[in-house]
């Protein structure tokens, strides 16, 4: 949807500063590099996910960038004739380059994760994220030769055949464009986001419909200047075809659609949890809730129901966070361990800044705490809201549980997220399914991590484990 956004605003752009865009090129040049500098730095930040996402997402998805290089192809494919060809051929060279600036910031954004994956840790992308990484260093080469040789004081040193030959790699580049979009698209399309789905769409529709104009051009062309009508027909059968390859692509968004179990995504699972490892957790917890226990014991209040719920929890920690990430990698354990001060990485707070003073947090530093927490007799303080937070492991980006309870029941689970540009997907995968199932089984037991997502699936279900138990009485 942003590039339909976009393609609105470019519109906009060409519209009303076409000819400035001509006569000041070098200063849309600076203007473009320091708002792709800004916004790489900005994805640094904290700020609401909204504006992450469609704001500054316009620029860090490279939706504005790509809009432009739209414009640049359908210029190319319109047939002669077309009032639209004149003033923006003009331009056609600017807008590639501002384009190709704009992308940057697309490219050094989700570089950072993807590329150092692709060259320091290459088993931890998929075979989709492995291809895109591969296409889109393909990609930002030839951009950067188009685009150095786009400009004038270049061109003019070439000489005018070689010029036209090497920028029929553009061709090249935009199929490659095409790939890499639905290699990023299709697999979480396949998991049910609508998001995903309609991108899935309209680039196809774009970029199939393109290929569908520029064949049919060249074929008239060159029917034209042989004296044969066979071009005539040729353009209906291109969109026929344009069509047929688009209806095939959204169809592919549909098939074989699945989440699977958190435990059966990681063959270290079963290795780690085993016997021993879940004996020695539950003995950390029961020594840290003696000395809970004495403390509040001390206040005249003791935590008898939350030592039975941490001991349980423990028994049942299959939810854990040590599944692989959501990059199909198994994470690292946090060290530390909650402590009857509070003062861990993961924090909850309910009504009357009420906090939990007991020792489930050193389940979960282990990678517990999301287990079988919520029995069927379970009653709240009162109704309200309640929040928990945990950090996504080993990407560390906040996630936040938002937990409405009425009626001694569980009537809303909403979660937000801190995620930077290259996370914000995964957070997005796992924020589409797991609150539902979290609000519908009224617990973490049960509850599936998103495939691809899990280690965002399993901070949305411990934040959620610690808002639960800012709420029990």
């Amino acid at each position: 949807m942003l590039l339909i956004i976009s393609l609105i605003i470019v519109a906009l752009f060409i519209y009303f500063l076409k000819d400035s865009l001509k006569k000041y090129a070098n200063i849309f040049y600076i203007g473009a590099a320091v708002i792709s500098i800004a916004v790489f730095l900005l994805e640094f930040l904290p700020m609401p996910l909204f504006v992450k996402n469609n704001i500054l997402g316009i620029f860090a998805k490279g939706s504005i960038g790509t809009a432009m290089f739209v414009v640049v192809m359908y210029t190319g494919a319109l047939p002669k004739g077309n009032k639209l060809i004149a003033p923006l051929m003009k331009i056609r060279g600017e807008l590639s380059i501002t384009a190709a600036i704009l992308v940057l910031c697309h490219n050094f954004t989700y570089g950072m994760t993807y590329f150092r994956m692709l060259f320091t840790k290459t088993s931890l992308l998929s075979a989709t994220q492995l291809a895109a990484a591969v296409i889109s260093l393909v990609l930002i080469i030839i951009m950067i030769v188009l685009t150095v040789t786009s400009f004038p004081a270049v061109r003019k040193k070439m000489q005018a055949k070689k010029w036209k030959q090497l920028q029929r790699t553009a061709y090249v580049f935009y199929g490659l464009m095409y790939v890499h979009i639905m290699l990023i698209n299709i697999p979480y399309a396949r998991l049910g986001l609508g998001m995903y789905v309609a991108n899935v769409v309209i680039y196809s529709m774009v970029f199939l419909g393109y290929a569908a104009m520029r064949i049919a051009k060249a074929v008239s062309v060159k029917a034209a200047r042989a004296g044969k009508t066979y071009g005539k027909g040729l353009g209906a059968v291109m969109y026929g075809l344009a069509v047929v390859i688009c209806a095939v692509m959204t169809v592919a968004c549909f098939a074989g659609r699945q989440t699977v179990s958190a435990s059966e995504d990681n063959e270290e699972w079963d290795d780690f949890f085993n016997e021993e490892t879940v004996a020695a957790m539950v003995k950390e917890i029961e020594s840290s809730q003696t000395g809970a226990d004495s403390a509040s014991a001390e206040a005249g209040q003791t935590n008898l129901s939350d030592t039975q719920s941490d001991n349980s929890d423990a028994a049942n920690a299959g939810d854990s966070g040590l599944n692989n990430s959501d990059y199909n990698n198994a994470g690292t354990n946090n060290s530390g361990s909650d402590n009857s001060s509070g003062s861990s990485s993961t924090g909850i707070s309910g009504n009357g800044d009420q906090t939990d003073n007991g020792s489930g947090g050193s389940n979960d530093s282990q990678g517990g705490g999301s287990g079988n927490d919520a029995p069927v007799n379970t009653t709240f303080k009162a109704d309200g809201t309640y929040t928990g937070s945990a950090v996504c492991e080993t990407y560390n980006y906040n996630v936040t549980v938002t937990i409405v309870i009425s009626g001694d029941t569980i009537t809303s689970v909403t979660a937000e997220s801190e995620a930077g540009a290259q996370d914000v997907q995964y957070f997005n995968m796992a924020n589409a399914k797991v609150p539902a199932q979290l609000l519908a089984n009224q617990s973490t037991s049960g509850v599936d991590a998103v495939s691809g997502a899990t280690k965002s699936s399993n901070a949305i279900k411990k934040a959620f484990y610690y808002a639960y138990k800012s709420a029990k009485k």
